[in-house]
């Protein structure tokens, strides 16, 4: 599965989850900006906004978790900056195609903050290290901040 594919994959699957949790969600279909799907709790006459990333690469490891293992995906430089309280990142990691991927829910402050902190630790550890636009988000397996299953962050 191409780059492209594994994106749209990705937005499919979020949004049919959060349709199955009774939110009004659509595709922006690349209209809008850092977004991919709006979704409304009308529960709580509420919008918010959801970036979809999607994985579907093996776990890695890293010292900065202590040698543990972690899933990533390809963040930018733009992403350090970007805080908006009714945004929430969907991270998702996609399986074999006869399982459900995982789905991790973020809010857009931690994202940005994890992001900047990581890049500049990067850039740290070997002063050879040109700067660049790329910057991954990392979480690892055992999910110390609970973010796999999060929806609960649409009905704040």
């Amino acid at each position: 599965m191409d780059k492209t594919q594994t994106g749209l994959a990705g937005e499919y699957y979020a949004l049919a989850q959060l349709t199955q949790r009774g939110l009004v969600a659509t595709l922006t279909l690349g209209n809008t900006k850092g977004v991919d799907i709006l979704v409304t709790n009308q529960d709580l006459n509420k919008l918010y906004k959801v970036e979809v990333k999607t994985s579907s690469t093996k776990p890695g490891r890293a010292k900065l978790f202590g040698d543990g293992m972690f899933l990533s995906w390809t963040m930018s430089k733009k992403h350090e900056e970007v805080v908006d309280s009714n945004l929430v990142y969907c991270f998702i990691k996609l399986k074999d195609v006869a399982e459900l991927p995982q789905f991790f829910l973020v809010p857009s402050k931690d994202v940005a903050e994890y992001v900047r902190w990581q890049h500049q630790y990067w850039l740290s550890t070997n002063e050879s290290r040109m700067d660049s636009n790329m910057r991954q988000f990392r979480i690892p397996l055992e999910d110390p901040k609970g973010y796999e299953g999060n929806w609960s962050l649409l009905e704040e």
